[in-house]
C-alpha cells in the first residue's frame, strides 16, 4: 500500500512540473508578443509623427512658392542655414521624444526634420516628366524634406543623409517659378 501512495505523488509531483513548465513558456511567448506589439507601436506612432512634418514642411514650402526665408519665418525655433544664393539653403526643425519642437537644447533632440531647397533650371527639375512633350523655360525651386531618428547618434545630421537607415519618412516637392 505504501507503495500505491509513493507512486500517485511522483504523477501528481510530475504533473505539476509539467503545468509550471507550460505555464512558464506560455508566459515567456505572452511577454515577447507584448514587447514586439510595444516596438511596433513606437514605429508607428514614430512614422504617424515624420508623416505629420513632413506634410506641414511640404504645404509651408507650397504656401510660400519655396521663399526660403517665409518658411523660416514659419518656423521661428529652427535652425536656418542659406547655401551660395539666396534660395538655396536649408531648414531644420529638431523634436524631443514627444514629438515637440525644441529650439536650443539639442541634447534632448530625438529627431529632427531637415528642407533642403535648391533653385535650378525648370527644365533640369523637372526633367523625368516628359510624357506630356512640354518644354519648360524659366526656373524652378526644387525641395527634399527629409524626417530623421537621431536617439542613435552622437550627433545630429546637418543635411540629409545618402545613407537612409536613420531616415523615417521622406518626399521630394518642387513649385515652377517661371521667368524671372
Amino acid at each position: 500500500m505504501s507503495s500505491n501512495v509513493h507512486s500517485k505523488t511522483s504523477l501528481f509531483l510530475m504533473e505539476i512540473i509539467i503545468a509550471i513548465f507550460f505555464f512558464s513558456l506560455a508566459s515567456a511567448i505572452c511577454l515577447r508578443l507584448f514587447v514586439s506589439a510595444h516596438n511596433l507601436s513606437e514605429h508607428d506612432r514614430d512614422l504617424n509623427n515624420a508623416l505629420l512634418w513632413s506634410q506641414n514642411l511640404s504645404e509651408s514650402f507650397y504656401g510660400c512658392n519655396g521663399n526660403l526665408l517665409m518658411i523660416k519665418n514659419l518656423y521661428p525655433d529652427a535652425f536656418f542655414s542659406q547655401g551660395d544664393n539666396e534660395t538655396d539653403g536649408t531648414i531644420i526643425i529638431f523634436f524631443d521624444d514627444n514629438w515637440e519642437a525644441i529650439d536650443n537644447s539639442l541634447y534632448d533632440a530625438s529627431y529632427e526634420a531637415i528642407l533642403a531647397i535648391k533653385k535650378g533650371s525648370a527644365s533640369e527639375i523637372y526633367s523625368d516628366v516628359n510624357s506630356y512633350d512640354v518644354t519648360l523655360s524659366g526656373k524652378a525651386i526644387s525641395g527634399r524634406i527629409a524626417v530623421i531618428n537621431i536617439k542613435n547618434r552622437a550627433e545630429e545630421y546637418m543635411s540629409i543623409p545618402d545613407d537612409e537607415s536613420d531616415v523615417i519618412f521622406n518626399n521630394f516637392v518642387d513649385v515652377y517659378v517661371g521667368k524671372e
